[in-house]
């Protein structure tokens, strides 16, 4: 089967690289400029068309060390040498934004929730269970202890908990985790923050679970009682738990972070092409999940309008913040890969003189274990979002480029202080470690916010207005591109720090004006020669914008940002310029 998957996998790979460089790679000086149609962008991927036959169910969680072994060793040789390893991802519109699909539907940073949505969770995941709940099945998969429970009114959760005085290290990373994906944009089964009393809990005489995930045993109330006293308690002695509700349709399994499902025919984008899923890397980041591969993801075969098809869900964020499920994370964790080929070679042929970047924070490990046990080790000021490195390798964070970053800081920052206060209050943790946790959050991502919203031209919501704009030259003869500068708007860069150079072309490579302008404030606009009907005229224009950061206290004197261009079609039946594309340097 892996075989299989390998050599169909390749061969996708190489044909979608040919056409991404032919297609989406910018073009170098004296190159033909690419063209886009006039045509409305699209904002939805359409892979919800109706399957009619069940596509057949994955084991990756069983397949785990192989598929480690997979993309940590075979996959990344074969990524290095591919002839462009970070071709531009797939999965984008004109505007450079990904779309809704099965995969990921855009929310908080196309419109802001409030932050009663965003502390709520997914809307359709329905009300926390009423007890008392009722085990039907114990728990086969994942490290975290728990049951698969039925509530009084007859649904049916996953019911997991945390483990000895750490109340809510597994529990509240579950609920925040969830809870920033959901706001973000993926699917994410939900969860509800529950605290139980023993009697609360019932056992269905048939429930049963898998021994070893081989030998099938009763579950037995000897069983329910050691797990349960082993679990946290809060101080009024209930049982700290989190209810997850069961995800509707047919389970499916994970899905693979390499290729395509060949029994989905609604699936064409090799998933390592994914701007949604590449981009995970850096929400990953942010809230320091250390198990972001296959394994903690689920299609489910669903039945919608008439129409079924596959869904695709991230699940299962108890690794995330301090957490390691079962207990705080180590000092390496997050900042090491289970493979680490480079650094033990150095630490070899130094003779153990190399000293891993983690080993000189081991005091402020230790100090933040004992400040906030419920929370763990979940820097704040020193958290540098590259130095994030998680268990494993995962095909489509390692393909990430420049603009999948971007996009993805765009999707983080927009997280509001309130919108955080909110999420944060649902962990469940004591008061202490709940307050640093909101402070950890807003400091991670305003440090993500300057590092990826200042390294690129931030040009957003373009738009062709009559009315005054700014160009160095003097000539006032058209209309008016305007712009949002996101660096700008979110407060990583000040307006007087920030200078355009902007170069204004006919499509054909021939300069029509240009110069330098200073940022007008959160939105610029720049004026567009006018359309003049002639034998040379292209009815195009592309406004290529380059910023300049002056720089301030702590930042570099000068840096020259990736440029954005902004592409305009001349609409003679309305008489007037339109955008039609928006596309960004690598």
């Amino acid at each position: 089967m892996m075989k299989g998957l390998r050599r169909r996998t390749t061969a996708a790979i190489a044909l979608l690289v040919g056409l991404a460089v032919a297609s989406w790679s910018a073009p170098a000086r004296g190159e033909a400029a690419r063209w886009f149609p006039d045509r409305p962008v699209a904002w939805a991927e359409h892979d919800d068309a109706d399957i009619p036959t069940v596509p057949q169910a994955t084991h990756l969680q069983d397949i785990h060390t192989t598929l480690i072994l997979r993309d940590s060793v075979a996959g990344e040789v074969d990524r290095i040498l591919a002839a462009n390893p970070r071709a531009p991802a797939l999965d984008v519109n004109a505007i450079d934004e990904v779309p809704c699909s099965t995969w990921y539907c855009p929310r908080n940073h196309l419109r802001a929730l409030t932050p009663e949505e965003a502390a709520a969770g997914p809307p359709g995941q329905g009300q926390a269970p009423l007890l008392p709940l009722r085990i039907v099945k114990g728990k086969d998969d994942g490290a975290s202890p728990g049951f698969q429970v039925v509530d009084a009114s007859g649904r049916k959760f996953m019911l997991k908990f945390d483990l000895g005085r750490q109340v809510g290290l597994s529990t509240g990373a579950e609920m925040i985790g969830e809870r920033l994906f959901h706001a973000a944009g993926y699917n994410v089964p939900g969860s509800f923050r529950i605290d139980l009393r023993p009697e609360d809990l019932t056992l269905d005489p048939r429930a049963t679970y898998r021994l070893f995930r081989v030998q099938k045993r009763p579950v037995t109330p000897a069983r329910v009682r050691a797990v349960l006293d082993g679990v946290a308690r809060t101080p009024d002695g209930r049982i700290r738990g989190v209810a997850t509700p069961w995800i509707a349709g047919q389970v499916l399994g994970g899905f693979d972070m390499l290729g395509r499902r060949p029994d989905d025919p609604n699936d064409r984008i090799p998933h390592e092409h994914r701007r949604s899923l590449r981009a995970t890397w850096l929400f990953f980041s942010w809230i320091s999940e250390l198990d972001p591969g296959s394994v903690n993801t689920l299609d489910t075969y669903v039945s919608e309008s008439g129409r079924r098809f596959v869904r695709h869900y991230i699940i299962d964020f108890g690794a995330t913040l301090g957490s390691f499920t079962l207990r705080n994370k180590g000092l390496h964790e997050g900042t090491e890969h289970i493979i680490e080929v480079g650094r033990t070679l150095e630490a070899i042929g130094t003779l153990g003189l190399y000293r891993r970047p983690f080993q000189d924070q081991r005091p402020e490990y230790e100090e933040a274990v004992l400040q906030y046990p419920s929370l763990g080790y979940f820097p704040a000021e020193t958290y540098d979002p590259d130095d994030y490195r998680p268990r494993i390798k995962v095909p489509a964070h390692m393909r990430r480029t420049d603009r999948d970053l971007y996009w993805g800081a765009k999707v983080v920052t927009s997280f509001s202080d309130a919108q955080l206060g909110a999420i944060a209050a649902q962990s469940g943790m004591p008061a202490r470690d709940a307050a640093y946790l909101e402070h950890a959050l807003r400091v991670r991502r305003d440090i993500i916010g300057r590092r990826y919203l200042r390294a690129v031209t931030a040009v957003e919501a373009p738009a062709v207005v009559d009315g005054a704009g700014d160009r160095s030259d003097g000539d006032r003869g058209g209309p008016s591109v305007c712009f949002d500068d996101l660096a700008v708007a979110r407060g990583f860069a000040l307006a007087f720090e920030v200078r355009y150079r902007v170069e204004i072309s006919d499509g054909r490579d021939h300069r029509l004006s240009g110069g330098e302008i200073m940022a007008a404030g959160p939105r610029t606009c720049v004026f567009v020669p006018a359309f003049t009907a002639g034998p040379t005229e292209s009815g195009y224009r592309i406004v290529e914008v380059t910023a300049h950061l002056t720089g301030g206290i702590g930042r570099p004197a000068m840096n020259t940002c990736k440029a954005a261009r902004i592409h305009l079609r001349w609409r003679g039946a309305e008489g007037r310029f339109v955008v039609v594309g928006l596309e960004r340097d690598e």
